[in-house]
């Protein structure tokens, strides 16, 4: 078991897109997904895809699985390292998968 607060992927691309940005000029970066749903998972395509090239589909699966474990992950573009330290500022950058909420209090009012 591993204690952290947040994981960063480094890929080729700058996060998760709403479509292919290699074929569409028009996509745009997701900057945050609160939930990692079927919807979410369907954006990677398939294997050997552009927007899944560098393994996309393999990373929102890390993810998926560090959220269930209460971990924020983040997607960013590794040939911008200097992004990192924004990251660990919790500035924008790339696309932020929000860790699930487990046991949130109850609101009595």
């Amino acid at each position: 078991s591993v204690n952290a607060d947040l994981l960063v992927l480094l890929s080729d691309i700058d996060g998760l897109y709403d479509q292919d940005p290699h074929i569409n000029p028009h996509a745009r970066l997701i900057p945050v997904v609160e939930k990692l749903d079927e919807h979410i998972l369907s954006l990677a395509g398939g294997k050997g895809s552009a927007l899944g090239t560098g393994g996309m589909i393999t990373k929102l699966y890390a993810a998926q699985r560090c959220a269930e474990a209460g971990c924020d992950t983040v997607i960013a573009n590794g040939a911008h390292p200097e992004n990192l330290y924004g990251i660990l500022e919790g500035k924008a950058c790339g696309t932020r998968f929000l860790a699930e909420k487990k046991g949130e209090e109850y609101d009595h009012t």
